[in-house]
């Protein structure tokens, strides 16, 4: 019994409270939007772009996949037009030991099927070079759509980004600046027109994990 004490005693030492949890937490970083919006927001210049419809953001009880609070963004997409809103976390990061970044994105049934789609975009380095996803995720209205991309950490010769000139993810995963995350009414007139929707998209669940 006093030899189980000791061990007992030995561990709390070595392992202070929390390591587990810490540990944990440095799996994966995530964003659940239960309590506010962890930073993400619309950018400035979106309002007042006109291929850019975001009217607000906020959060929001109506829909979640997990927990019961989820990120909204209002948004007014004429149909006959391609059109887009994003939402972005300024700070910088290093995300050289992360796998993966994966989102969930909600679109509710009314919204007209067939033109939607999203993507990842990271501004990195120090120019604040501009990356974004090489193949954005179709979209269903009336379902929980996820959307995963690799985050690459050496050269690769099918990259699941594209950049300007030779900006490589790779080459700035330790200095990223910021994250973001667009969702596109991929209209394209005068053969691909779509409806008006005028109202929430729902996004729950960033994650980055190892």
């Amino acid at each position: 019994m006093k030899r189980l004490l000791i061990t007992i005693i030995l561990i709390s030492i070595v392992i202070p409270s929390g390591s587990f949890l810490s540990f944990s937490a440095e799996d994966a970083i995530i964003f659940d939007f239960e309590d506010d919006t962890k930073g993400w927001d619309i950018p400035d210049w979106a309002y007042n772009h006109r291929d850019y419809k975001s009217k607000e953001v906020h959060i929001s009880d109506k829909k979640a996949l997990e927990g019961e609070k989820s990120l909204e963004v209002v948004c007014d997409f004429p149909g006959n037009v391609w059109a887009a809103v994003l939402i972005e976390r300024e700070r910088d990061m290093d995300l050289s030991k992360y796998e993966t970044i994966s989102a969930d994105i909600f679109l509710p049934r009314k919204a007209p099927r067939g033109f939607y789609k999203a993507r990842f975009i990271l501004t990195v380095g120090v120019g604040w070079h501009f990356i974004e996803m090489r193949h954005p995720v179709d979209l269903i209205p009336g379902k929980w759509n996820n959307v995963t991309v690799k985050l690459e950490k050496e050269e690769v010769l099918e990259s699941a980004w594209k950049g300007r000139g030779e900006k490589r993810l790779f080459k700035h995963i330790d200095k990223i600046k910021k994250i973001a995350l667009r969702i596109e009414y991929d209209a394209a007139p005068p053969h691909r027109v779509g409806s008006r929707y005028k109202g929430p998209i729902y996004i729950d669940n960033i994650i980055i994990e190892k």
